[in-house]
Order: C-alpha cells, then sequence, then structure tokens
C-alpha cells in the first residue's frame, strides 16, 4: 500500500528549497557584487603609486563635478568607510548619468600616476 503522505511532503518542499535558494543567491549577491577587495584609503594615501594597477570596490556618496577633461569627469566623492574626499575619473566611455548626494558602488582601478578611474558603477 502507498503512503499518502509522500506527494504532500514533496509538494511542500519544492517551494521551499526553491525560496531559501533565491534568498541565498540574493544575499550572496548583495554582499559582494564584484569581488574585489574595499578601497584601501589609508594606504592610498600614504602612497598612491604603490597601488598602481590595482581594482577595489569604493562605496561612495557623490558630491560633486569637478571638472571636465579630454579624458573625462573629474568627480569629487565622499569615501563610505573614511568620511574623506577624494577625486575620481570618470572616462568619457562611460556614460552614467550620476546624481549628487547619491550612493554607488564603485569599481575602480588605480591608474599610472595614481589617478583613480572608474571602471562601472550602480546606485545602492
Amino acid at each position: 500500500m502507498k503512503r499518502n503522505t509522500t506527494p504532500i511532503i514533496i509538494a511542500i518542499l519544492i517551494p521551499i528549497v526553491s525560496i531559501i535558494l533565491a534568498i541565498s543567491l540574493i544575499y550572496f549577491k548583495k554582499k559582494n557584487i564584484s569581488g574585489y577587495a574595499d578601497f584601501p584609503y589609508q594606504a592610498y594615501i600614504s602612497s598612491p603609486t604603490s597601488l598602481v594597477g590595482n581594482t577595489y570596490l569604493m562605496k561612495a556618496q557623490m558630491d560633486i563635478q569637478l571638472a571636465k577633461t579630454v579624458n573625462g569627469r573629474v568627480i569629487a566623492v565622499t569615501d563610505s568607510l573614511s568620511g574623506s574626499q577624494l577625486a575620481l575619473l570618470m572616462p568619457n566611455t562611460l556614460k552614467e548619468n550620476i546624481s549628487a548626494k547619491q550612493r554607488y558602488e564603485i569599481v575602480v582601478r588605480v591608474d599610472d600616476g595614481g589617478r583613480i578611474v572608474v571602471e562601472s558603477l550602480n546606485k545602492y
């Protein structure tokens, strides 16, 4: 004789497992969207050229556009971890429309000469 509870248990487990899987994927995606280390503000201030070629994740608030150059826009941001202001170069290849006083997760690369160049950004 077949057990009548087996289909009910399976019918209950499938949605529960699906929900747990979906929540874990969302959690881990938000926890670390890029896989990069946080931007080391103190190390950058001490020796910007020692970080040349490295890529980091910076959480920052956009403050104001400082200048427009041939290479792109120079933007002043406030780093969320250190609370300090930095200038970033947003290349012309990025067509992102940024808003002042909005917070962004920014993937940055330290370029030759110690410039901080934006590679990508997401509003959060």
